[in-house]
């Protein structure tokens, strides 16, 4: 019963966990934002490398920055998820995650 009240069990039934209010497609567009600038960071210093432990040190440190990016933004992996993989499906959500990118 407590996973009905809290809203775990309809994000488990729904894909996308619901309509996100616009605080989460704000903190999602955020999140997107700076995900997509340490991903760029990181696909350079990834093209530079020159040994495979280099590469991986330097992918873990991208995860990591990009997980600290959605903590500092209060979201968890799966709800960024949730989100960006409902806003592929649905145009108005996807513009205003973009939106919400654009404008942090």
């Amino acid at each position: 019963m407590a996973e009905s009240h809290d809203g775990i069990g309809q994000q488990r039934g729904t894909p996308g966990g619901g309509i996100p209010d616009d605080e989460t497609i704000s903190k999602v567009g955020k999140a997107l934002r700076q995900v997509a600038e340490i991903k760029e960071a990181y696909t350079e210093r990834l093209a530079s490398a020159s040994t495979e432990a280099e590469r991986q040190e330097l992918a873990l440190r991208a995860e990591n920055a990009a997980l600290q990016a959605l903590d500092e933004q209060g979201l968890s992996v799966d709800r960024y998820d949730e989100v960006i993989t409902a806003a592929q499906t649905d145009p108005d959500l996807e513009r205003r995650v973009l939106t919400a990118a654009r404008m942090s």
